[in-house]
């Protein structure tokens, strides 16, 4: 078979949008994307999107990472210590020398808020198990990137899927100023650990929620002549109009009789506590401690300026991760984009 030669292929761009981002301007898209599930997910949903997302050979992640995005999205307490971490990376001060002194031509492009927004979805990586950034300049000259949504994206095989459930996808060689952000190709970030968790607490939630209504709020009695229907259709109009706490309505000489729980006040600490313990678990799991994100009777100082300390260090971890990007991997790409980074 005649091979063809000549010049390379030019390298292309991965474009990202939905079905009515399609026009006669823009034909084709490298990946047409739909909305994530945000609700309906329990534990047996999590644990078949996790084999699914593990399997060797027919694997696929969507379903784990619509989980991700649901409960990162939702979970108030995850929400916030995943900004935590990220934010205490983003605040350290990045700088560009050669021999010895700073560069101010690339310093200004790390001083920009693409740099802030990249350091943390860099980090982010270990989250959710990778990142793949597209770098590019925009129309006023400054360094940009897209980040390609992470269910199109098999860091295995490095393919890029145009369907979040395909099994094949386009080589990522094809396209231009490509970084992979990724520990283990087969990781899943620490997101895993949390999920379980976040799908408990939001259970929990539910039923505590639902022990409130019932044990919170007074219950209304109304009582009508036996046989008088028209009474009865009054106080029914009656009760809907004023409120959603409880009602019982019943004809004169029946009564109901409400068998409260003698563990009432108990009950509800059990709800809270196992509130708590969720969110302690993924606390460590983000951040490696729990005294740095909430207060403690039972704490103390010594033992929060330890806990302290072990979150420092994962900050450190974090910024010397960053480094090894810059330095390391990002040389070429800096380099095609006109910044020269080379000692």
């Amino acid at each position: 078979m005649a091979v063809r030669r000549g010049r390379p292929a030019a390298k292309k761009e991965i474009t990202q949008g939905g079905i009515t981002q399609l026009s006669p301007t823009q034909p084709n898209l490298t990946v047409i994307l739909q909305s994530p599930e945000l609700f309906h997910f329990d534990i047996r949903r999590y644990m078949a999107g996790l084999q699914s997302a593990s399997a060797i050979d027919f694997y696929n992640r969507a379903e784990l990472y619509d989980i991700y995005t649901s409960i990162s999205t939702i979970d108030g307490h995850l929400k916030g210590i995943i900004n935590k971490r990220l934010s205490a990376v983003a605040r350290e001060r990045f700088e560009f020398q050669r021999d010895g002194k700073p560069v101010d031509e690339i310093n200004e492009q790390i001083r920009s808020p693409w740099f802030r927004r990249f350091i943390k979805e860099a980090v982010n990586s270990k989250l959710w198990g990778f990142s793949l950034f597209q770098f590019k300049r925009d129309d006023a000259g400054w360094i940009d990137f897209d980040l390609i949504d992470r269910k199109h994206f098999d860091p295995v095989k490095k393919q890029v899927l145009l369907y979040e459930r395909d099994v094949d996808g386009l080589p990522l060689e094809m396209f231009a100023n490509c970084l992979l952000v990724c520990d283990d190709p087969r990781g899943l970030g620490d997101l895993a650990t949390c999920a379980p968790y976040a799908l408990y607490k939001r259970g929990n939630f539910g039923d505590w929620a639902q022990f409130c209504q019932i044990f919170g709020m007074p219950i209304r009695e109304y009582t009508y002549a036996a046989g008088d229907e028209e009474a009865r259709k009054r106080l029914l109009d009656d009760a809907r109009n004023q409120g959603a706490n409880a009602v019982y309505i019943h004809p004169e000489g029946s009564s109901m009789t409400l068998h409260e729980s003698t563990q009432k006040s108990g009950t509800n600490d059990l709800y809270e506590r196992f509130c708590d313990a969720c969110n302690d678990e993924m606390s460590i799991a983000i951040l490696g401690n729990t005294l740095t994100t909430k207060s403690d009777t039972n704490g103390t100082q010594a033992l929060g300026t330890v806990q302290a300390k072990e979150q420092m260090k994962i900050t450190e971890d974090d910024v010397q991760f960053v480094l090894d990007l810059l330095n390391y991997n990002m040389t070429e790409i800096f380099a095609s984009l006109g910044v020269d980074t080379s000692d």
